[in-house]
C-alpha cells in the first residue's frame, strides 16, 4: 500500500508558544485517518502545514513523496475544507465549481458531484441562501470536484444534522474505494468513530497514541470515549 502522507518529527511555533512538537504520523492510500484532538491541540495547524500554507520550523513533510518545503505540485492532487469555507455566495453552486476547475485546469462532471454531495436540487440557488449544512456540502463538493487523491477535511461535519452526518460518512467511505487517502480531524469523538480506519490523538503537540479504530473499538467496547479522552488528557 502506498504512503501518501509522511509527517516526521515536525515542530511549529507561534512565538514563544509551541503548537506541534516533535509530532510524526502517516496516511496510507485509500483510507481515512482521523485525528483526535481537542480545541487547539494544533489539528488545524498541522494541516495548513500538510498543504503548505504554514512554515514547519523544524522536521518534514512528505506528499505523494514531494517536500511540501520544496515543491507545490502535489496540490493538484489535494483537496480540502480547512475551517469554514468561504465562497462568492453571490454564485450558484454550479458556477462556483465551474470557476474552481477553470483555475484548476480540470474537467469535471459538476452535475455529478453536486448529486453526490446532496445538492442537486439547488445547484442555480445562490449561495448566500444556502444554509451552514449545505454550504459544508459545497466545500466538500468544491474540494472533490477535481477527483484529488488526498482529501483533507477539518471539522467537516459541523452544522450537519443527523441525516446528513449518515451520508457524509458513507460519501467518505466510497471515495476511498478508489484509492483516496483522507485526513479527517475532530474533536469529537463519535465522528471518527464512525468514520475513520486509523486514528491518532494529538496532544501536547504530537501523536501520543495511534490504533486501528475497530481494534479500539472491540477492545474497549463502551469504555472507547474513556480511553480517547484519557488520552487526550495525558502530559
Amino acid at each position: 500500500m502506498q504512503t501518501i502522507v509522511e509527517v516526521n518529527s515536525v515542530e511549529k511555533s507561534y512565538g514563544q508558544t509551541q503548537v506541534i512538537h516533535d509530532c510524526s504520523f502517516e496516511i496510507q492510500e485509500g483510507e481515512i485517518y482521523g485525528l483526535f484532538g481537542i480545541n487547539g491541540a494544533g489539528k488545524t495547524t498541522l494541516m495548513k502545514m500538510i498543504l503548505g500554507l504554514q512554515q514547519i520550523d523544524h522536521g518534514s513533510i512528505y506528499v505523494f513523496g514531494q517536500e511540501v518545503s520544496r515543491s507545490r505540485a502535489y496540490l493538484s492532487n489535494v483537496g480540502s475544507v480547512i475551517e469554514t469555507p468561504v465562497f462568492y455566495e453571490h454564485f450558484s453552486a454550479s458556477e462556483l465549481l465551474a470557476m474552481h476547475l477553470c483555475y484548476m485546469k480540470k474537467k469535471a462532471n459538476i452535475a455529478e458531484v453536486l448529486q453526490l454531495v446532496g445538492l442537486e436540487d439547488v445547484k442555480q440557488k445562490p449561495i448566500a441562501k444556502y444554509s451552514l449544512g449545505m454550504k459544508q456540502r459545497l466545500g466538500l463538493a468544491r474540494a472533490i470536484i477535481h477527483r484529488p487523491k488526498l482529501l483533507l477535511l477539518d471539522e467537516p461535519l459541523n452544522g450537519l444534522d443527523p441525516i446528513a452526518i449518515t451520508e457524509m460518512r458513507a460519501l467518505m467511505k466510497k471515495l476511498t474505494e478508489n484509492g483516496m487517502a483522507i485526513l479527517l480531524s475532530s474533536h469529537i469523538i463519535e465522528e471518527i468513530k464512525h468514520t475513520a480506519d486509523r486514528a491518532g490523538i494529538l496532544s501536547g503537540g504530537y501523536i501520543k497514541q495511534e490504533f486501528s479504530v475497530a481494534e479500539k473499538v472491540s477492545e474497549y467496547g463502551e469504555k472507547f470515549e474513556n480511553y480517547v479522552i484519557d488520552n487526550m488528557r495525558r502530559t
